[in-house]
This record gives structure tokens, sequence and C-alpha cells, in this order.
């Protein structure tokens, strides 16, 4: 297609709008705008855009759509023309981007005049210094052309005169490094800066972020094969931890040369070899240790790192039945004093019902004054003691303040700031915060209207970060009124407002839980506890394992619960709208009620970390621990958090919403785990 037959196609696809033209035709203009550049950004296309932009003026997002045009344009853009759009946009999240991107342009055109006159004013990520020291390299007086053997391309060749010191500095890392680099890196390397132990050096600062993409990336630049296979036997050795014991890898534990590089290798890759230990394996886990202490021996680790390496091997072991290990285990604890190992400890005589005095008396004064190590020490006490300690207790947010509330058999009050309706001097202090960011909000609202979450979040996050506390307080209030819940949350996690529980658990949807929850045996509290914990009120989010929306489902879970329940499901994609997700979270939470009974504690456990583990979990504790016992001794971290948390703010949300206090029900308080 021509271009002004393109030009033509486009004009007749616009949409005529008056000069006063509403909200909805400005939106409507505004992705037009984006639609145009997306296609083309000619002359002609760019023109079109630019008549577009001038009719909504106005509408909130303008500044994006001028942003898009800047973009499109760069080629002849100025740095003046850049910093005039920042001056007129500060708070934009992208106000810096459009820069970036015009140094990279230049750097495309070879335009090294141009960058090196506006040196002092580029931007300072990584990439932008890269492009200036590639221009700075090129404008050099005795540079020469020097033609590359394979691509028979001509290209700069670096002269002695380039810093070798700071291309040093800018190489050793372990990140990957932008792609505006790769040119002047390669350069570098033609000329002969990159030496094999400069890259043994980063191959080995790659290998301890885990970087195996940037591993390969320099095992295929080297030349050299000697180095080659030294960078392939660190991948597999990154790869498979148990390498370290392969005699086929040149990192074999017996061969490896006790080298500064070498010895960091180790140090990097052990706690990963660890993990990868068996019983079956290791036999006798006491004496097994002794051979990673000839190792220690052989490469002079400190005190300090064997006993690093012996926390990670008590950890791999330490619920092993081995009575010796068992023995030696609790040996050395003391003597390490890891709060975490320790706590563990702890959980462990919870669990098999032994006692946890010593073990809570070996954790540190400020541990030792968390709520649940708090819990425990009172019922290691004496009953005027232990009242004492509950009654504290019970006066603080969370789980063992419940707790201590519930078997004192007190109402439950944790303190609960609230927002005053007017200051002082009569002002509205939402209307007020309303006025002073009005231009974000409107953004933000059109945002969210066009479902650009990323640009939504990141505005949002922009606001708070200029906002002070009381601000913070206020736009939470102003988002939980928009109904954009999410937002309100993530206000009172910027301001550290814990005591604002109001602004912290808004009443999100509240209509659709009470259609979806109608001839349900779930309470509505406990049903938005469930979602404040699993999204915190974020309708798109998605976890790494791939739970969706609210109520974070597991797509094979929504389609499961779905069939079952005879409820429409079709694709994943539903799972982001609140009212599917809603829909399909609350059958979910019914069928483990069908199975649980009016126990919260098995519901969340197997919401979170599935029936089945839960199953597992009951089946070892064998009806022999309390309700607090079992909740304390559940394995895995997130899941013991979940279902505290849950709990907790079903209490909350059964006083936010005037409901009828039920801290434990009977079917979770009287039986036995």
């Amino acid at each position: 297609m021509k271009l002004s037959t393109l030009s033509v196609a486009l004009l007749t696809s616009v949409i005529s709008f008056s000069a006063g033209a509403d909200l909805t035709q400005q939106r409507a203009t505004y992705q037009k705008i984006g639609e145009l550049l997306s296609i083309s950004q000619s002359e002609p296309t760019r023109n079109l855009a630019k008549i577009l932009l001038a009719q909504i003026k106005d509408y909130p997002l303008y500044p994006y759509a001028q942003y898009q045009l800047l973009n499109a344009d760069k080629d002849n853009l100025s740095l003046s023309d850049i910093e005039a759009y920042q001056q007129a946009n500060p708070t934009l999240p992208f106000a810096n981007r459009l820069k970036k991107e015009w140094v990279r342009s230049l750097q495309e055109k070879q335009d090294w005049q141009t960058i090196l006159a506006n040196g002092a004013n580029l931007p300072l990520d990584m990439g932008s210094q890269c492009i200036l020291v590639q221009a700075k390299a090129n404008s050099l007086p005795n540079s020469q052309d020097k033609t590359n053997e394979k691509t028979s391309e001509k290209s700069p060749a670096l002269t002695p005169k380039l810093p070798q010191e700071d291309l040093t500095v800018l190489w050793l890392t372990g990140s990957s490094l932008p792609s505006q680099c790769d040119a002047l890196l390669n350069q570098w390397h033609e000329q002969g800066g990159l030496t094999p132990e400069l890259a043994r050096q980063r191959a080995v600062m790659a290998f301890e972020q885990g970087n195996g993409t940037l591993l390969s990336h320099l095992q295929n630049q080297l030349k050299d094969e000697k180095n080659q296979r030294w960078v392939a036997d660190l991948r597999a050795l990154l790869a498979s931890p148990q390498k370290l014991t392969d005699e086929d890898n040149r990192f074999y534990i017996d061969i490896i040369p006790n080298k500064p590089l070498e010895k960091r290798v180790l140090l990097a890759i052990f706690p990963a070899y660890v993990k990868t230990l068996t019983e079956e394996q290791v036999k006798d886990p006491t004496k097994y240790f002794e051979k990673f202490e000839t190792w220690a021996k052989s490469f002079e680790l400190t005190p300090s790192q064997v006993n690093d390496w012996k926390k990670l091997y008590l950890a791999q072991f330490f619920d092993s039945e081995n009575a010796e290990f068992k023995a030696w285990r609790d040996q050395q604890l003391p003597t390490l004093k890891d709060e975490k190992l320790t706590e563990r400890r702890i959980r462990m005589a919870i669990r098999e019902k032994t006692a946890t005095a010593d073990w809570l008396n070996l954790l540190s004064e400020s541990t030792r004054q968390k709520d649940e190590w708090q819990y425990w020490l009172a019922k290691n006490s004496d009953a005027e003691k232990s009242k004492q300690i509950l009654t504290a207790l019970s006066k603080t947010r969370g789980f063992y303040g419940m707790l201590a509330a519930y078997e004192l058999g007190q109402p439950y009050k944790p303190t609960m700031e609230t927002l005053r309706e007017s200051t002082t001097e009569g002002q509205n202090p939402l209307a007020k915060v309303e006025q002073e960011f009005a231009a974000p909000l409107a953004r933000i609202a059109e945002l969210r209207a066009l479902n650009n979450t990323a640009s939504m979040y990141s505005e949002w996050k922009t606001l708070m970060d200029a906002a002070s506390f009381e601000q913070k307080l206020r736009l939470a209030q102003y988002a939980e009124k928009q109904g954009w819940y999410d937002l309100s949350v993530e206000a009172t996690i910027q301001a550290k407002a814990w005591d604002y529980v109001s602004l912290r658990l808004p009443n999100a949807y509240p209509d659709l839980f009470d259609l979806h929850l109608n001839g349900k045996k779930i309470h509505r509290t406990f049903a938005m506890a469930i979602a404040r914990q699993e999204s915190a009120w974020r309708p798109n989010v998605v976890s790494s394992a791939n739970a969706r929306g609210l109520m974070q489902l597991l797509p094979a879970t929504a389609k499961l619960t779905a069939t079952r329940a005879q409820l429409p499901y079709n694709n994943e994609s539903q799972l982001f709208e609140p009212f599917n997700n809603i829909m399909l979270g609350t059958a979910h939470l019914q069928e483990l009620q069908n199975k649980y009974g009016d126990n919260r504690i098995l519901i969340a456990a197997a919401y979170n970390a599935g029936a089945e583990r839960v199953d597992k979990w009951l089946a070892k504790a064998n009806n022999r621990l309390s309700m607090a016992e079992f909740v304390a001794s559940i394995p895995f971290f997130e899941t013991r958090g979940y279902v505290q948390n849950v709990l907790t703010y079903d209490s909350y949300y059964q006083i936010l919403q005037a409901q009828p206090q039920q801290l434990f029900s009977k079917e979770e308080s009287d039986r036995l785990y």
C-alpha cells in the first residue's frame, strides 16, 4: 500500500469530533492516536495524529498521547524538546523514558557528536551511559576503521586511549547488561580488552546470581576452547548442583583448586547442593557432615562460613528420625543460635507435644517479643504470669491477639484508628486531597477505564511517593469511594497505616459476595478475608503459579469447580472479572466447607495448600493437637501465615460490618487435630 493511500484509509476511519467532545469521544480519539502510531510512524501519520491530539487537550491522558507522538518523531527531536515535555509533566512515571529512547535513536544513527554535545544531560541509566562511552570512543582523533572478518563490515576500532578501567567496571556484573551496551562491548572485545580472566570473573558473578542466560551468552562469546569449556561446566553445575561430586565436571570437588574464583563457585553452589541430598543417599547424617568439614578445611573457610554450611545441612535433615542425628541437631542449635532453626525446633516440640521452654529461652529477646512466642511463653508460665501475658497480647492486632482474647473469654477489640471527617479549620480533607491531586487521579481513572493496569499502578506509586502520611490515608479513602479497592489497600501499605483497619480492609464487592454466597454455608466476612489475603483486591493479578484474580484461582481448579457446581466457565480470562472470580471462588470454598465443616482453619489451609496436604498434616497430627498447636505446627511458612491472616481478617470484617463476633467456632476450638 502506498503511503498516500494509507493516509486516506486512516483518515476515513477517524470519527469526526466536535470541539466539545465528551469523555467517551475523547477516549475514542486517544485510542485512535495509539492505533495509528502503532501501524505507522511516517510523517503523514504523525501529522494526522497531531490533528487528533489537538482535539483532546483537556483529556486526562493527553500527556500520554503527547508522549506517543513525540516518541514516534524522536529522530527529529532535540533534547530541549524532550526536556520541555518533562518539565510540563514532571510527575509522569515515564517522563524520563523519552530521553532514553532519543539517545538510543542517536546511537542507531551513529550521531556521536549530538550525544557528546548533550552528554552532561543524558540519563544516568546503564544503557545511556554505555552509549555515551561509545560516542567518546568513536570520536577519538586516532580512531581508525577496522574490518570485521566474519561480516566484512567496518566498525571503529578502539585505541589504547580508551579507559580500560571504566570498561572493566562496566563489564564486571552478574546481571545482563542492556542491549545498548552490546556494540561498545563488542568493539572492546575486538580490541583485546576482554581478557580470559575478566570473562571468568563475570561468569562467576553470573553464577552467584543464578543468571544462566548470561552464562550461556558468555560461553558463546568466548573464542578460546579452554574458557568455553570452563563456562560450560559452570553452566552445567548451576543447572545440576549434584555435578559438584561428578568427576566429569571441572568443578568436581576433589579436583577443583583452592583459588579465589573456584572458592566463590563452591560457596555459591553449596546451598543448592545440600538441598539435593536425601537420607537414602546420606545414610548417616551425623557422620556425613564430616566430609563437608574436610572440604571447608581444603578451601580455608572461616568458622563463620562453616557454621553457615552447618545451618544449611541441619535445615535439610531437620525432621530426620535418625536418633543420632536428632541428638546432634539439638546439641548444635544452642551453639549456632540461628533464630529460624530455633523457631523451627519450637514448632517441632509443639507438634510432638514435648517441652518448649528451653527452646523459647534460646531465642533472642527481640524474637521472643513476637506475638506468637509471647503466647507460647504464656503457656509455659504460672497462672498469674500467663494471664498477664495474655491480657497484654489481647490488645494487639493479629491472630495471637485474637487467640489470647478468646482464651480469656473476652471480646476482641484491636486498635482501629479512623479518619476525621474535617480538620479543625472546618476543611474537608478528602475534598482537599482530591483538588491537590486532581490531574493524576483523573489519569488513574482513565487508565483504569482502559484496563491499562501497569500504567495505572505506576501512576499510583508515583502519587504515593509524593504524598504525605495524611495524604496517603485520604487517597486510600478516595480510592475506596471510587471502588478502587486494590489502590486503597496499596495506599495503606505504602503509608504503613496498620492501625487504620477500615482502610486496609475495604468493604469490596459486597453485592457480588452476597449474590454468590446465597444458599451457601460460607460467611461473607470469611470469603472477603480469603480474597483480601489472596490478592489484596487486585482483580488482574496473576501469581507465579498462574493463580488468577481476586480469589486467586488456578485455571484447573476453576474448571473443575465450575463443572462440579454446574457454573459457566469457558476460559481463564474470565477469572479476571470480579463476578466470575467470586462466583467460582465462593463455590470452591463451599466445596471445602462440605469436606471440613465449619472449620475455617482447615478450609483456609486447603484453599492455600490443597486439601491433600491438609489431610496429610491431619493424619500426621493423629488427633493429638489442640487448635493452637495445629496452627503453630503447619509446616509451610506461607500457609501458616495465610491461615492466621485469614482468620484475623475475618474477625476484623466482623467488627467493620457490625456482625456478631465469632472468633472461633466450636468445630475449630473443641476438636483435636
